[in-house]
């Protein structure tokens, strides 16, 4: 006589649930493939879902970055889509992003033992290759913030191979780096622990993530071009995680999202 047989996405989340707090709240789920993990807990928070429900996929087939660009999900990656609900004015959620980096960052401190560097404002990144891109978007009714969601997508992995050419010196994988490759539920535990920090902490705790935020920060101290042409020196960060910027004609600019591309890029 065997047993029941389990489907994939019932192994992973067996897994997973194993190493979370038993009673944990929040929807969680973990499909093989989705079009894109934010798309579909976008579509989630619309439905009513509660905040801290998950969404976990192998693979996407039209997984989405910042500025409107795509983001490659090939098999070896983590992708994962984190539902927040804050009570917060649209105007006031530009530092999320930040927040996320700086979680995604305690995390594979705690699962892998290393620590990555941030590249403004949303890459992680070791030996100037990019392992972990964030995208966090916001769901408005009515003029005001129902809830965030914040998208996470990690190189474990994945093959050089099976990057697109022009991604292969810039980005790279835990494993192509010679770091220790985890099992997937224990990094996807150790990030959804550190989300959930960040729920509980966000926003009165932005003085610890800032000060952690400034240390990693391999942008700031360097020469960057701005995404208009604009060269400047990145001078520091903001109490709001904003890039301060030294013009050429010497005066300050104080930069809250875009992109800041280090000359040495």
């Amino acid at each position: 006589m065997t047993g029941p047989e389990f489907s994939g996405e019932e192994k992973r989340l067996a897994a997973l649930t194993s190493r979370l707090p038993e009673g944990r709240s929040g929807l969680l789920r973990w499909p093989e493939a989705v079009d894109s993990t934010n798309t579909r807990m976008k579509e989630w928070a619309r439905q009513g879902a509660p905040a801290r429900s998950v969404l976990l996929a192998e693979t996407q087939s039209a997984g989405r970055g910042r500025l409107g660009r795509s983001f490659v999900s090939p098999p070896g990656g983590l992708y994962l889509s984190y539902l927040l609900r804050p009570r917060l004015a649209p105007e006031d959620v530009g530092e999320i992003t930040a927040w996320v980096a700086v979680a995604v960052r305690r995390a594979l401190g705690r699962c892998c033992g290393f620590s990555p560097e941030i590249k403004w404002v949303n890459d992680l990144q070791w030996q100037e290759r990019k392992l972990c891109g964030i995208l966090c978007e916001t769901v408005l009714r009515r003029d005001r913030v129902e809830s965030l969601v914040l998208g996470v997508g990690i190189n474990v992995s994945t093959a050089e191979e099976d990057l697109p050419p022009q991604l292969r010196q810039t980005a790279a994988s835990l494993r192509s780096l010679g770091f220790p490759v985890p099992e997937r539920s224990a990094l996807a535990a150790e990030l959804i622990l550190a989300l959930d920090e960040l729920a509980a902490d966000f926003p009165q705790g932005r003085e610890d993530r800032l000060a952690e935020y400034r240390s990693a920060c391999v942008t700031l101290g360097q020469d960057v071009m701005l995404s208009d042409g604009t060269a400047a020196h990145a001078e520091g960060l903001d109490e709001d995680f904003s890039l301060l910027l030294r013009l050429p004609d010497g005066s300050l600019r104080k930069l809250r999202s875009g992109e800041a591309t280090l000359h040495r890029d």
